[in-house]
């Protein structure tokens, strides 16, 4: 490496930096109407580690004050040789104010005696004397991977708290086998299940002037995944996600089951629905209003409808005529009769009143709504838009008035101002495809820039009105970004959505490519140096584009699925994702899983390849990558694996800092290498 690369390399890693460490999100959102105040979830970086605490503030002066610090205090069980100081992790999160505003629950993360094991524990905090109590057993742990809704909630009088746990594997020798039963043994980021389901519980909670005592009722177990409580408005019946049935280990099929709380009689109450991602009650709880989705070749939470149940005759109405992606809320409710929530059209989320069968829109502003809180007199939301990350907005009912509460980077992108966004669209086989086309802040048509395609996972994720900041860290670097939305995406449709079942590889790459070709021709797109980033779904389309063209010159591929055969018994996901999404039962279709797996088509590729990916990752698991590696090493080509220590599917929001800026500084350098 000569003086100049070094140099090079050094830049970007600190640029990076600058960016993994230095930006803050606000990822949770409660709000007391009792003291006009929000409490909130505050993410940050410290040295090498992430942080979590939970902060209020207060409207009515935009005074903030800080509620927990990653330490454990007041009353709670700890085992002998722990102390509150060694056992907290700084990673306190998920606030959920009472209604009587006097209590906050919260997620904390605590060390366990069992082998070091992290649990996710559950709090309650009394407001008054900052007394807390974690409300469970240490040997269980609150659900909170891959949660929209929220594993907890609040009844309507503060008296009570229904909460989602599994109970952890405790293991006196790391020497014992494992013994596995069933197909979802294990989860991505989760780890190992084993034969432990997610239970529901109820704590009731009464005051005294040390602390709050607990009397617990659980809600029986009948052999499935219970999730999600929420409460009626009498607080007499929870309403919860199930997943219980013969089918549970092979298909997407979760519904709605109600637990009467008196007569603790439970009973299933649909048989409809492929994924629920959000639940509430109406006014008079003779409805349900559900956030989810009943497709059952598509049951990605992601395209999801707005249905509505009547309870006493089970009718389910879809609400959503438009096919709008309706986005799961971990606080849904409804207010005076009214239900605000947020849904995405064509990767711009909007906000929206639904009274009946009218529906009017309240907020709009290119942008993505990442969380709303509805009460009487304000709506509290965080969006994300081109200017500015993690804005926490108050709209005021009366005035219909908008204001910035929190803007926790606003310094940052004064620094380092965000790039340019433009979108065009082509019309194939009757579809529109959208693309955006992010350019460097100091953009300039008379000069001529290297393209990156970045492709989203999926397959029905989406690229929306947002800053992102992979497409940030490549536009600082001197890169035009083109983010195309192909079929398979969601908010565009359900046919658009459901367009790439059976068919990776096929319609969808011709997509990418049509809109690649169409960008390139444009005099300051350099249509000889153009690179592909892709992870998970967008890793499997990286490899795949250079299995079948070499107009690329670089491809940076992150966590791919490369053998559709294999992954289909060693992903977490293989069976209930794959079946649906590449053409069924594997034994009887070994074939066509074979035709659209990138690995067939490795003995094609000739473009230099960087592969990246956690050795932890259960979604697409190590072996996929592993497997193209040694296949395109074996062939002589240009390609390198990288493995990261501990990394799961989500490492590049979860994983040590390092591991991150090291992620991203590989390729930028291996672009910079091909494509400069």
């Amino acid at each position: 490496m000569n003086k100049s690369s070094t140099i090079d390399n050094i830049k970007h890693s600190k640029l990076i930096e600058n960016y993994i460490k230095n930006l803050t999100s606000i990822s949770w959102i409660s709000y007391d109407e009792n003291s006009d105040a929000i409490y909130y979830q505050l993410n940050s970086v410290i040295g090498n580690k992430r942080s979590s605490n939970i902060y209020k503030i207060e409207l009515h002066n935009n005074k903030i004050t800080q509620i927990t610090d990653g330490k454990i205090e007041g009353n709670i069980a700890l085992n002998d040789e722990d102390s509150a100081e060694d056992i907290g992790l700084d990673s306190d999160s998920t606030p959920k104010i009472s209604p009587d505003g006097k209590k906050l629950a919260y997620i904390k993360k605590i060390e366990t005696h069992i082998q070091g094991f992290k649990i996710n524990a559950l709090f309650i905090k009394d407001l008054s004397n900052g007394n807390e109590t974690m409300i469970h057993a240490n040997y269980q742990t609150i659900l909170s991977a891959y949660d929209s809704t929220g594993s907890f909630n609040w009844n309507s009088d503060s008296s009570h708290i229904a909460y989602t746990y599994r109970e952890i594997d405790e293991r006196d020798d790391t020497s014992e086998p494992y013994i596995v039963n069933r197909i979802r043994y294990r989860q991505d980021v989760v780890g190992w299940l084993g034969d432990e389901l997610n239970k529901i519980a109820i704590s009731c909670i009464e005051e005294n002037k040390k602390c709050c005592k607990v009397k617990l009722t659980e809600i029986p177990n009948i052999g499935g995944d219970d999730t999600h409580p929420v409460f009626s408005n009498d607080g007499k019946t929870l309403a919860f996600i199930s997943d219980e049935g013969d089918t549970r280990d092979t298909h997407w099929r979760e519904d709605i089951h109600i637990y009467d709380i008196e007569s603790s009689e439970r009973r299933r109450l649909t048989t409809y629905f492929n994924g629920i991602g959000s639940i509430t009650w109406s006014n008079d709880d003779k409805s349900l209003f559900i956030i989810g989705t009943s497709d059952n070749k598509e049951g990605d939470g992601r395209n999801s409808s707005l249905f509505k149940i009547d309870l006493n005759d089970t009718k389910i109405t879809n609400i959503n005529t438009e096919e709008f992606a309706y986005n799961p809320q971990p606080n849904l409710k409804m207010t005076n009769d009214n239900l605000r929530v947020s849904y995405t059209d064509k990767g711009i989320s909007k906000i929206v009143d639904i009274n009946g069968e009218n529906k009017s829109i309240v907020y709009e502003n290119n942008s993505k709504i990442l969380q709303l809180c509805d009460s009487t007199n304000k709506t509290v939301f965080i969006e994300n838009n081109r200017n500015m990350q993690e804005v926490v907005k108050v709209l005021n009912k009366q005035n219909n008035e908008i204001h910035d509460i929190l803007i926790p980077n606003s310094k940052f992108y004064k620094e380092n101002p965000p790039s340019k966004m433009n979108k065009f669209t082509i019309n194939r086989t009757g579809f529109d495809i959208e693309s955006r086309v992010y350019l460097p802040s100091n953009f300039s048509e008379s000069n001529t820039y290297p393209l990156i395609v970045d492709i989203h996972g999926g397959p029905h994720g989406r690229f929306e009105d947002q800053i992102a900041v992979n497409q940030e860290i490549f536009t600082k670097n001197g890169y035009i970004v083109i983010a195309v939305n192909p079929r398979g995406s969601s908010s565009y449709g359900s046919d658009f959505g459901k367009a790439v079942l059976n068919d990776w590889g096929g319609e969808d790459y011709y997509d990418i490519i049509e809109s690649v070709n169409k960008l390139s021709k444009e005099k300051y797109i350099d249509s000889n140096k153009i690179g592909l980033y892709g992870y998970s779904y967008g890793g499997f389309m990286s490899s795949w584009i250079i299995g079948h063209t070499n107009q690329f010159k670089a491809a940076v591929i992150g966590a791919p699925c490369i053998n559709l055969n294999s992954m289909s018994g060693t992903s977490d996901i293989g069976i209930k994702f794959g079946e649906e999404q590449w053409g069924g039962l594997r034994h009887d279709n070994v074939e066509k899983y074979q035709f659209n797996s990138p690995l067939t088509y490795a003995k094609n590729v000739t473009t230099p390849s960087i592969i990246l990916v956690g050795d932890r990752d259960y979604r697409c698991p190590i072996e996929q990558a592993e497997q193209y590696f040694v296949t395109l090493k074996r062939m002589g080509n240009d390609v390198q694996l990288v493995r990261y220590p501990g990394g799961n599917h989500g490492m590049l929001s979860g994983s040590a800092p390092n591991l991150v800026i090291d992620f991203w500084t590989r390729a930028v350098n291996f672009f910079d290498k091909n494509l400069k």
